[in-house]
């Protein structure tokens, strides 16, 4: 056998044992829904109401200054919401990343236990509802602006309700918020206010987009709802400053509380016969190094 052939044969071998790469799929997560997006400006009293079957589908785009096709993904979701009630959350990627100022630590670490299944957290994540979301850039089917949609308007399941938010300014940064919810079914939520950078510029993103829209600055807790019923509370917050300007906008975010699940530690099971798949091709490559390392002397 010459050397060639047999070094040919031993990487086709080494190719056998990685895995292959797997296109772009809509994922069903188990983190519960997201529900709400009313919202209006810091600055500025306003009282809110709207049914459950009136509020925007929620999209969160994981993104990142730095990240060159999050832009695909970034308009996409924008052509999306000019046709679809859709209320757009962009959270930068912030823990070990220097290079993106307009993320929080908390703001991602939120992110990252809700999306538990797309570590490494490599930006664009699009998540739909808290319910679904797709990697990457790449479309799923003929484009990115039709998979969107089609997730986006996907039954969320949240029965019949009202949600009814009022806001006033105390402050520079501070305010109160008092909200209500009513509802049918016997879902528990996490009651959260999301503080929102209508537009942050920053020139120096390696993406060559300059200004950012959408940005989660800050999530902070105003109360939880159990079972079905009407449930209300009155809270005074401080919230932090915008990355730049005075466009900070507040949103009322219920979060559904998922129960966690234990599960019971499997042992490996064992390498036999029937488990060839790792043992074969590691025995060939062995067997083909010696007999190279006899040719040679």
């Amino acid at each position: 056998m010459s050397r060639s052939i047999a070094l040919g044969i031993v990487a086709l071998m080494l190719l056998c044992l990685l895995p292959s790469a797997s296109g772009a799929e809509v994922e069903e997560l188990d983190s519960g829904l997201l529900l709400g997006g009313i919202h209006g400006m810091a600055n500025e009293s306003f009282e809110l109401n709207s049914s459950f079957a009136d509020l925007p589908a929620i999209a969160e785009d994981y993104t990142a200054t730095w990240c060159s096709n999050c832009v695909d993904v970034e308009e996409a979701m924008e052509e999306v919401a000019l046709n679809v009630n859709m209320q757009i959350y962009a959270v930068h990627r912030n823990i070990y990343d220097p290079e993106d100022p307009l993320g929080s630590e908390s703001v991602d670490q939120w992110f990252r236990d809700r999306y538990g299944a797309f570590t490494p957290w490599k930006p664009p994540i699009a998540g739909f509802n808290g319910m679904y979301a797709i990697s990457g850039s790449n479309p799923v089917g003929d484009s990115l602006v039709s998979d969107y949609t089609e997730v986006a308007q996907r039954p969320n399941n949240a029965g019949e309700g009202l949600i009814s938010m009022t806001w006033t300014p105390t402050g520079a940064n501070s305010g109160t918020v008092s909200w209500v919810f009513e509802h049918s079914t016997e879902k528990k939520y996490n009651v959260t206010v999301w503080m929102v950078e209508k537009m942050a510029y920053f020139p120096e993103g390696t993406n060559n987009q300059q200004y950012y829209p959408h940005v989660l600055r800050e999530i902070i807790d105003v109360g939880t709802v159990n079972s079905s019923g009407i449930f209300a509370n009155v809270v005074d917050i401080n919230y932090a400053n915008a990355y730049d300007g005075d466009d900070l906008e507040v949103h009322l975010m219920f979060e559904e509380y998922i129960e966690p699940t234990v599960e019971e530690e499997e042992e490996p099971e064992p390498v036999t016969e029937d488990t060839p798949f790792i043992s074969m091709p590691l025995t060939a490559l062995a067997l083909l190094v010696a007999a190279l390392r006899r040719q040679n002397q």
